[in-house]
């Protein structure tokens, strides 16, 4: 997927999708846009191999919303991947609140997230990692890694091993919790860190995470964080409906 200006006006192309995931505007006004990422089927299977492509052109805001989250089902031997690849051009924004992902027991998955800012690019991500159901104990093998360049020197490189059940249950990975929340804010640097749950990068950056053993507690730990930087990245010029 692409959004472009084109005569003060955003541009979306490349919204045809693929198997698993079907984007759907919902606002496009002057230079802002909305995308809503609708699945196009039970998801992740074993075998499945989504990959996702999401372009930000130069001035473009872009708001990506996920309706429901993605659960990864009991691979029954097999595996399945999950990958983003996203692009912020000089002066261009992305707020991306994902949904919470799930990794059921029997599960195996492995994610990867890449985003590339260029100029003055700014990115605001949010995730929530799920291991297991609420009825199971946890879930299967999950291996996500997380890697940000700005202007082509790494911002964030992060590669979380959650394979083996006892190292992600060590004091400081996920001591004994199964949900793990991440507000990514890239291109842009708070003032200073408030709170235990805020880390500020060694660039234009900062992230605020939580474990617990339920979403909405590790999602309410991090709010107050989001929404504060949300309110740095507040629509342009609003929306209308999509033609």
């Amino acid at each position: 997927m692409t959004a472009e200006r084109v005569g003060g006006r955003v541009r979306l192309s490349d919204l045809s999708g693929g198997t698993y995931l079907s984007p759907r505007p919902l606002g496009v006004r002057g230079a802002a846009a909305r995308v809503a990422l609708v699945g196009a089927y039970a998801l992740l299977l074993a075998g499945d191999d989504l990959r996702m492509e999401v372009t930000v052109g130069p001035g473009v805001w872009l708001e990506l919303v996920e309706p429901s989250g993605i659960v990864a089902y009991d691979a029954r031997g097999g595996a399945a991947s999950w990958q983003a690849d996203v692009r912020v051009a000089d002066g261009g924004c992305l707020v991306w609140r994902g949904a919470p992902f799930v990794v059921t027991a029997g599960a195996d998955v492995t994610r990867r997230t890449r985003i590339e800012l260029s100029g003055g690019a700014r990115a605001l991500v949010h995730e929530t990692l799920v291991l297991g159901r609420s009825y199971e104990t946890g879930g299967g093998p999950l291996r996500s890694t997380t890697r940000v360049a700005a202007d082509g020197r790494p911002l964030l490189v992060e590669d979380l091993d959650l394979r083996d059940p006892v190292l992600a249950g060590a004091p400081g990975v996920l001591g004994g919790n199964r949900v793990l929340t991440t507000a990514f804010l890239l291109g842009a640097r708070p003032g200073q860190a408030v709170g235990v749950q805020e880390t500020l990068l060694h660039g234009p950056g900062a992230l605020a995470r939580s474990v617990a053993a339920h979403a909405h507690e590790a999602e309410a730990a991090v709010a107050g964080s989001w929404e504060r930087w949300r309110a740095g990245f507040a629509d342009p010029a609003g929306y209308e409906d999509a033609v």
